[in-house]
């Protein structure tokens, strides 16, 4: 707070409150969650990512997916993305990274699993 007084006001400064070096910041990262699928959003004033676990948990007879959405303005997104674009090239340069590769062809969706059984499990 500043001396500046006169007529029974006090001047606040918020510069000076909220002033803090590097060394001051402390992450509390108290939540820690896994996400496999993302579902992203902007509108014009900002953008929202649901970070999804998928596939989920059937419950009741409905699928309950946790997800955690974070906001963000379009500054911070872009510094986002150009950040994740610059980590993911260096790691894949470095051969540290799961790829996935493809024939060439255009792999058909499906969410069947086929399965080997033995003579015996049938």
């Amino acid at each position: 707070m500043s001396d500046d007084t006169s007529d029974n006001q006090i001047v606040v400064d918020l510069r000076e409150i909220y002033k803090f070096g590097p060394e001051d910041i402390h992450p509390d990262i108290s939540i820690v969650r896994y996400s496999n699928l993302s579902y992203i959003q902007c509108t014009h004033r900002d953008i929202f990512i649901d970070f999804l676990e998928m596939p989920g948990v059937k419950k009741d007879g409905k699928m309950l997916v946790n997800g955690t959405r974070i906001y963000m303005s379009h500054a911070a997104a872009q510094k986002l993305a150009e950040a994740l674009s610059g980590i993911l090239n260096k790691v894949h340069e470095k051969g540290e990274m799961e790829t996935f590769t493809t024939t060439g062809k255009k792999q058909k969706i499906s969410t069947k699993v086929k399965l080997s059984l033995d003579k015996d499990q049938i």
